[in-house]
């Protein structure tokens, strides 16, 4: 496949059926790839009807869910529009939704995807995170927002948000992990490739890139399934790609939306990362 890659809405058709490996779907879907056949990670953009639950069983390594719009409640949690479940490889949790719901699932594929990657060292678990997630990086016009960094003990995934309402142009970088960038709002360049609201950009693990917005900026959700090293090409300098590692702000308790779970709060925001 190719290094660089985008996925528009439209390639792949809409599936009633819900065929994700070791997810079963009570009540209705639909369901679409939102990541290029072959890659290492995966990812599906959902549609829940209200009602609806997802149940998975012990075959799995980590995967995510982002609600896009909706709530979904898992174990009496409520996760709502903006924030993230992270389900930890082996956990069998029955998610539900009470109202219709749009939601990312994502995780990885073949051997990386097995539950039995690594030993862990305490019982699976659900981390519910809210809409700032568990560390924070915010200035005028720039939000990143990091779900999870791959820093927690029971899990490798990694998970960031990030916007801004300005054009923007990147460095020329890579990073040490494939990742899947879905865009949310405005338009990512790479190259001659556009993607816009619902188009997921794939880039190859050490592959150089440059990425450029629209005027009015962009908000994606950049997923890889470990943790990950940047690096940027004119200087060589490396970025360990995590919250506490580049002085992000940790998301207090206090602070929060009513709907962090404590156990979260094992990752970082990359808002100076991307």
């Amino acid at each position: 496949m190719r290094k660089i890659e985008v996925v528009q809405p439209e390639r792949f058709s809409t599936q009633e059926a819900f065929a994700v490996p070791h997810c079963r779907l009570t009540g209705s879907a639909r369901r679409r790839a939102a990541s290029p056949p072959g890659a290492s990670i995966w990812m599906s953009a959902v549609e829940l009807d209200a009602g609806s639950a997802l149940r998975w069983d012990p075959r799995h390594g980590d995967e995510a869910l982002y609600v896009e719009s909706g709530e979904l409640v898992v174990d009496g949690r409520v996760c709502a529009t903006g924030g993230a479940l992270v389900i930890e490889a082996r956990a069998c949790p029955t998610v539900e939704t009470r109202v219709a719901s749009r939601v990312l699932q994502m995780g990885a594929q073949g051997a990386a995807a097995s539950a039995e990657v690594a030993p862990r060292p305490a019982e699976p678990a659900v981390h519910v995170i809210g809409p700032r997630g568990t560390f924070e990086a915010i200035e005028p016009g720039r939000e990143t927002r990091f779900f999870a960094d791959a820093t927690c003990p029971r899990c490798s995934l990694w998970l960031l948000f990030t916007a801004r309402s300005f054009a923007y142009e990147s460095p020329v970088h890579s990073h040490s992990q494939d990742e899947l960038v879905y865009v949310l709002r405005g338009e990512v360049r790479v190259g001659s490739l556009v993607a816009g609201p619902g188009a997921t950009v794939f880039v190859a693990a050490d592959q150089p890139y440059q990425f450029r917005s629209g005027p009015a900026g962009f908000a994606f959700l950049n997923y890889r399934q470990a943790a990950s090293l940047m690096t940027i090409r004119a200087t060589g300098e490396q970025i360990v790609e995590a919250g506490a590692a580049t002085g992000m702000t940790p998301v207090s308790d206090s602070g929060s939306s009513p709907l962090f779970d404590r156990s979260t709060r094992t990752g970082g925001e990359a808002a100076w990362l991307d």
